[in-house]
């Protein structure tokens, strides 16, 4: 099996992670060590990525281990120390060691990345990790480990079809990362989704503390200010010196958000993939003329739409290779907008906001690249 094949492998293997006291049983069998290593977690649905990436800026530590997805390129970006993605030699040895247990044990891809990422951690002798949520949170396969501080960003409707049908229901599901006597820190600005996460912390054995936004050059979007304020008092929490902000600020890239592609005319990509993330894009949105929208099968995207109708854009429909696609023929229909391939919207000489998907915004991002290279 060649390394691409190995990789194609492990990325069929999806499903439901088992329940994170089975997953923990099994590291503490095999890879006990590893669960030493100070660790802070980081969940929610939108900002989940920037936050940690504040974090990884933030925090007064030499190596710091930072485990998030999904991936905009390659699937090493998943497991990084010090911003460096693990190099493909020692995923392949790590993945050729464990395969006979990820076989046996049915491990799912985020699982078996996950046990990857402990361990190359745990060999590189990291002093903090900054793990991202992959899904929900009760059932996150993340919420195995210790942490000195878990984090929720926000509460809003995505994966729906998997966390629950209201609101409610997906602040219960990413409540399920409170434990006791873990301190606790959100950046939620919803009253009713505050207090509902309060009363599960509460139940949970630990206390919620809402983090206040922090002010942010006008370069950044202000969504960015909420994540600053997360890490600031995930940070404080944890009992971990922080760094100046400024430092971090002028450091600060997470790609696909908000990320400017062409000055001049400005073309900006952005991931935003559900409403609530759009909705933050509208309140942040660039100086653009037009919007190249798609959206994946599973998404919310009538609602999307309508928002991003209200700013007054050209909006129109792409076309991208993803077998998950809306149809966006019933989308063009019901909104009356065109319908383009990706081919055009890279082929766009005006100012465009790219939007709607984070597989989406890698798709821009590759066909940008490769057009500046041919």
């Amino acid at each position: 099996m060649t390394l691409e094949e190995k990789i194609a492998s492990l990325e069929t293997r999806t499903g439901s992670n088992r329940p994170p006291r089975e997953f923990r049983q099994l590291i503490q069998k095999y890879i006990p060590h590893t669960l030493k290593i100070p660790a802070i977690q980081v969940a929610g649905t939108n900002g989940k990525g920037s936050t940690v990436t504040w974090l990884s800026l933030l925090a007064d530590c030499p190596v710091i281990g930072v485990f998030t997805s999904p991936h905009m390129f390659s699937h090493f970006e998943r497991i990084q120390i010090n911003h460096q993605p693990i190099p493909a030699q020692d995923w392949e040895r790590l993945y050729d060691t464990w395969l006979t247990l990820f076989e046996q044990h049915q491990f799912t891809m985020f699982e078996a990345d996950l046990w990857m990422a402990l361990i190359w951690f745990a060999e590189n002798d990291a002093d903090l990790l900054l793990m991202e949520v992959g899904l929900g949170g009760g059932r996150d396969a993340t919420t195995a480990l210790d942490y000195l501080a878990t984090g929720i960003t926000n509460i809003g409707r995505d994966h729906m079809q998997l966390l629950g049908d209201t609101l409610e229901d997906v602040a219960r599901a990413k409540a399920g990362v409170f434990k006791r006597n873990v301190p606790a820190a959100t950046c939620e600005e919803n009253p009713a989704i505050l207090q509902l996460l309060k009363e599960e912390a509460r139940k949970a054995g630990t206390t919620l503390v809402v983090s206040p936004p922090v002010e942010l050059p006008d370069s950044f979007p202000r969504y960015q200010e909420s994540n600053l304020g997360l890490a600031l008092a995930l940070l404080n929490l944890a009992q971990i010196r922080s760094l100046p902000i400024k430092q971090a600020e002028q450091s600060f890239f997470w790609p696909g958000r908000m990320q400017i592609i062409c000055h001049s005319p400005l073309q900006v990509v952005d991931g935003a993939h559900n409403p609530e993330g759009v909705e933050a894009l509208c309140q942040s949105m660039p100086a653009v003329d037009r919007i190249c929208f798609s959206v994946l099968a599973d998404k919310q995207a009538p609602e999307m739409i309508r928002r991003l109708l209200e700013t007054g854009r050209d909006l129109v429909l792409v076309h991208f290779d993803s077998q998950r696609l809306a149809n966006l023929e019933a989308l063009s229909r019901q909104f009356h907008l065109p319908v383009i391939t990706l081919e055009q919207a890279l082929a766009e000489t005006g100012s465009v906001l790219y939007c709607g998907s984070l597989r989406f915004a890698a798709a821009v991002l590759q066909g940008k690249h490769q057009t500046r290279i041919h």
